[in-house]
């Protein structure tokens, strides 16, 4: 074994003398010790390089800085060297009710090891990077006196490396990270309480399980445990047998356990998380304590290669989420979390895994109350992987890593276990699988038999499959458009872990063209369909839920990316609609049906594809022309069904129905638009040119062509048409410039400098070989051959005598290339700036902000635009308005399938590209003078090297020699 290693193994063995054990002392709702907490966060003394121990920290802190806590000290401008402490020390007066009562400093989380001082004293140290722990510190604590408290925290331990936290964040984590406070029992109180309920074969009647420990500190003979239950509505529930008198005859310690039958309770999932309260009181001569928790009555099941709650199979429609905020890092605030569960909840998302560490209690807590599933991990990630370069020269196979890995569960069970939205445990993520795990698993199954584990590796193929298959969950990243149908019959439940990663690493792509990440819904669509009707798949987490950027004090953004359905700001992206849409439970397959025969309602197939929900549960709200109603229906899960509106409308020809179905929780899981008949695309809000004879004039090498009120120029020598103009207003600056652009990725890393190169260039090299012209009737037809770098060949111009342009053209590929897009590229004057559209968007509803919508308006700036510039302050618009030199999310973004677009002045006078819902457009601003717009022939989704495979059936690559055509109309408009 060389130093190096033997030194890693030596820092781990004393890194596991150091962390918490797995039982917590239950902090009561009340008890006859008040107040029952001390509220340790706030303002700090920091010191980032303090040589001397910390059992020295004495008065002199008071001349440190000031740091907040929680937060990381990165965050807030402070640098530790690398393996070094930084010391927190503050001050404290413990009440005068606290003498002869037991007292616990409790800290929620800190990264990675924490030294814990008061007074002068140790009180211990803990070793869990965001794994919550506490210590007992009565001896140390002087009562109705001042006292301090002193943190000494390391960020870079091995606990660090086994979690790859530092690395992945690309920043150093240190710092307490989430809550710490004192809190005081009696000397006779409640530790390692356990909730657990079971129901009967026909899972209605529900048997409640409580154990705990009784610690006797006060070596009292006698006590009393009283239960009480209370249903949601806040009505007391009948509980026989909620009474126990223990005798302890001056015992330290007593277990203690109830199991008590509940009739038919209402059952908590996620669409009707029924909350119960149990209240469970402790009563002796040393003191009392309440103590209330939430319970849910629900049971978790694996049955063959299907994951059941309450006995039903369930669908894991779920993302992955970091801790994560621009400017705080991985500490988050209260409202942070509350935010985060709601969000996701409000997107159709049922599940969330805690990537790659414990999140925060309070997050837990909404996931509870909101209904959302959570598979909780273990801060272990990347152990033996290639992605973490420790692994290089040493072996994650030893043995001693084992009491390490034990002591995070075990801690991670005392103090999440009694959560019902916890369904699953993961120990650890993209790991080679090991002896340790096998035996850490054993352990799983010994300590919480109720719940399932899972862990983090691949359960086929050739990459990191290293048998993991006792898990009784598998688990495969990443699995393509192949894996469902592995999963079909795959012999466990199989859980996309990690699945259809957003844009991310196509960086140059995604900053030219915001575009890419609308259509990544058409990829992910079609993944979900396909994990939906696989029996064996029980779901999948979207990667990732959150934008894991951090804007560092030094002017630095650092992190991954730009991954997540919502911004850092917690700005919903083009993503989040996709998603929440995908994982509609409920589904209107038909976008445009028939007028119905007089008299007859409108009717329309509805899948339910809740899991528990009945949609006579759900409100369905419709709208037509200007009636509005209620419609109700009665159709049970994973069910199909006829929905029948009826309108009093008489004309319904052209109209669009809007239906919008809201769940028992109040949201609004599906929204649609059904076409009628026959509904215009192609009606915009200008009008044509007026016909009339053409005027056609050469001179110099420039073609004019006049009409009544237009004009077009051609010049003849560059093959391009170079002007436009309606009633004398240029419209048009140039055009017919072809592009070619390549589909473009980069390395997944945490690189994530703003200064990204746009990829946006024309082809280049040109030469105009030939120009002909003539005119012939109405019209005048111009025929280019022209030769690029890249490409050769014919392009043809029929101008009409209503302001109208054709341009067809027909290239040969001089070069290999996987393109993205290619098109013809024309450009307006600035003044031109009004972006107008109507498409077919891959859903028949949007909401108003979404660049995706199937029609709307976009500028390039205008006043709510947020320049780049100001990224690293807290945006107040929408995401579409964030904006580079190209403009706004929302203008320069690709509108794919148009029918029409326009950019107009504010006269109204302008140019339309005119379409069959097959091409695509996208506008930018091009210098200080110009909006260019591309008519692409070809346009697919984004190079991202994780998600490029789910467009795999609609790319079209070109090799040398290979022919693409396509066409563009044009027409001059007004108001």
């Amino acid at each position: 074994m060389n130093t190096k290693r033997r030194i890693s193994y030596l820092l781990l063995l004393w890194v596991m003398l150091s962390v918490c054990k797995g039982q917590m002392t239950v902090v009561p709702n009340s008890s006859s010790v008040s107040p029952g907490t001390l509220d340790l966060t706030g303002e700090w003394h920091f010191h980032s390089s303090y040589m001397g121990f910390p059992a020295e920290v004495k008065a002199e802190a008071e001349d440190w800085s000031l740091i907040q806590v929680p937060g990381e000290w990165t965050m807030q401008g402070f640098q530790v060297k690398d393996g070094e402490a930084g010391t927190y020390s503050r001050t404290f007066t413990v009440p005068s009710t606290w003498k002869n009562s037991k007292i616990f400093l409790r800290c929620d989380a800190v990264f990675s090891k924490a030294d814990l001082v008061i007074n002068g004293k140790s009180v211990g140290s803990h070793t869990g990077p965001l794994v919550a722990f506490e210590k007992e510190v009565s001896s140390a604590l002087k009562i109705s006196k001042s006292n301090r408290i002193t943190v000494s925290v390391t960020a870079e331990t091995m606990a660090d490396t086994l979690m790859s936290g530092t690395q992945y964040a690309a920043h150093q984590l240190g710092g307490i990270l989430r809550k710490i406070y004192l809190y005081a029992v009696p000397e006779l109180h409640l530790s390692d309480l356990s909730i657990e309920t079971s129901l009967d074969e026909q899972y209605q009647d529900a048997e409640l399980k409580l154990s705990a420990n009784l610690q006797n500190d006060a070596r009292i003979n006698k006590a009393e445990v009283s239960l009480r239950l209370f249903d949601p509505d806040g009505e007391s529930v009948k509980l026989p047998g909620n009474r126990k008198s223990i005798i302890l005859n001056g015992k330290k310690q007593q277990d203690i356990q109830f199991s008590l039958p509940v009739n038919n309770p209402l059952k908590w999932d996620a669409e009707h998380p029924n909350l119960y309260k149990v209240e469970i009181t402790l009563n002796s001569l040393g003191g009392s304590e309440t103590i209330v928790k939430n319970v849910g009555f629900r049971e978790i099941k694996v049955v063959g290669n299907q994951l059941f709650v309450n006995g039903v199979p369930v669908k894991l429609k779920g993302v992955n989420r970091h801790e994560v905020h621009p400017l705080r890092g991985r500490s988050l605030t209260p409202e942070l979390w509350k935010q985060d569960a709601k969000i996701f909840k409000q997107g159709n998302v049922n599940y969330i895994r805690t990537s790659h560490y414990p999140p925060s209690k309070e997050f837990i807590e909404w996931c509870d109350s909101l209904g959302l599933y959570v598979e909780l991990e273990n801060p272990i990630s990347w152990v033996g992987h290639h992605a973490n370069k420790h692994w290089i020269e040493n072996s994650p196979k030893e043995s001693s890593f084992y009491d390490y890995f034990e002591e995070i569960a075990s801690a991670n069970l005392a103090f999440f276990k009694n959560h019902p939205s916890i369904i699953l445990w993961s120990m650890a993520n993209e790991s080679m699988w090991t002896n340790n795990w096998s035996k850490l698993a054993d352990f799983y199954a010994k300590e919480d038999p109720t719940r399932p584990t899972t862990f983090h590796d691949q359960a086929y193929g050739a990459f990191n499959n290293h048998g993991s298959k006792k898990m009784p969950v598998a688990n495969i990243h990443y699995p393509g458009t192949s894996g469902p149908r592995v999963a079909e019959d795959f012999e466990r439940p199989l859980l996309f872990g990690e699945y259809a990663h957003l844009n991310t690493y196509n960086r140059q792509e995604i900053k030219t063209d915001p575009g890419v990440r609308d259509a990544w819904g058409r990829g992910f669509r079609k993944m979900w369909e396909n994990m939906y009707h696989s029996r064996g798949c029980v779901g999948g987490a979207i990667w990732s839920g959150i934008d894991d950027v951090f804007y560092l004090p030094d002017g630095r953004a650092v992190g991954y990316g730009e991954w997540g359905p919502i911004d850092g700001w917690r700005r919903r992206k083009p993503e989040y609609y996709h998603m929440k849409k995908s994982y509609s439970p409920v589904k209107i397959h038909s976008r445009q049906i028939p007028v119905p025969s007089q008299g007859e309602p409108i009717r329309l197939q509805v899948e339910n594809r809740f899991d528990f929900t009945n949609l006579n549960e759900c409100q369905i709200h419709w709208e037509i022309g200007k009636e509005k109603g209620i419609s109700e229906m009665n159709l049970p899960p994973k069910k199909c069904g006829i929905l029948s509106i009826h309108p009093q409308i008489e004309d319904m020809n052209g109209k669009i129905l809007t239906l919008r179905f809201v769940s028992p929780q109040n949201i609004e899981v599906e929204a649609c638009a059904i076409e009628i008949g026959d509904v215009k695309r192609d009606d915009f809000p200008f009008q044509k040119m007026t016909s009339s004879n053409l005027d056609v004039n050469e001179h110099n090498d420039q073609l004019t062509i006049k009409g009544q009120d237009f004009s077009w120029d051609f010049d003849l020598k560059s093959g391009i048409v170079s002007g436009a103009k309606v009633n004398g207003e240029s419209v048009l600056n140039g055009g017919t410039e072809l592009m070619m652009l390549e589909l473009k990725t980069g390395p997944c890393n945490t690189e994530h400098s703003l200064e990204i190169p746009l990829h946006n260039s024309v082809c280049s090299g040109k030469k105009v070989k030939e120009v002909k012209w003539y005119q012939k009737n109405d019209s005048v037809k111009v025929s280019v051959k022209v030769n690029f770098y890249q490409a050769e060949g014919q392009i043809n111009f029929s101008f009409t005598n209503n302001g109208q342009l054709l341009v067809d053209y027909q290239m040969t590929s001089k070069i290999e290339m996987n393109p993205r897009q290619w098109g013809l590229v024309f450009s307006v004057p600035r003044s031109s700036h009004k972006l107008q559209w109507y498409r077919r968007g891959l859903w028949s509803w949007y909401p108003e902000n979404h660049i995706g919508r199937t029609n709307g308006t976009a500028l390039p700036f205008g006043e709510k635009a947020l320049h780049q510039e100001a990224y690293s302050k807290k945006p107040v618009n929408d995401w579409r308005f964030d904006a580079i030199e190209l403009g706004t999310n929302d203008f320069r973004a690709t509108r794919e399938n148009v029918y029409w677009a326009a950019l107009s002045n504010s006269n109204g006078r302008g140019i339309t590209v005119l379409s069959n819902g097959e091409q695509a457009f996208r506008s930018f601003v091009n210098g200080s003078n110009n909006i260019s717009f591309l008519v692409a022939g070809y346009s697919t989704g984004g190079g991202d090297l994780f998600f490029g495979g789910h467009y795999s059936d609609e790319r079209e690559k070109l090799e040398e020699g290979s022919t693409f055509k396509s066409s563009v109309k044009l027409q001059l408009v007004k108001k």
